[in-house]
């Protein structure tokens, strides 16, 4: 379930990682394709959420979750 902060929808890194069709692990840690630098993050402490809208433009990217 997508967190909303003001008004932008954040998801979880094991929700990312799903709809992305990876594990959480890979999702933190995978730099060869440059995933992680199309996806957009927000960092609270040790949490990092993605926004809702850049992993749906990644899935779509990749063909994910279909």
């Amino acid at each position: 379930m997508p967190t909303k902060i003001g008004s932008i929808e954040y998801l979880s890194t094991a929700e990312a990682a799903e709809r992305l069709g990876v594990t959480a692990s890979t999702l933190r840690t995978h730099r060869s394709d440059g995933t992680k630098n199309r996806l957009e993050t927000l960092k609270l402490g040790n949490v990092v959420l993605y926004t809702a809208a850049s992993v749906e433009a990644e899935a779509d990217r990749r063909g994910a979750g279909q």
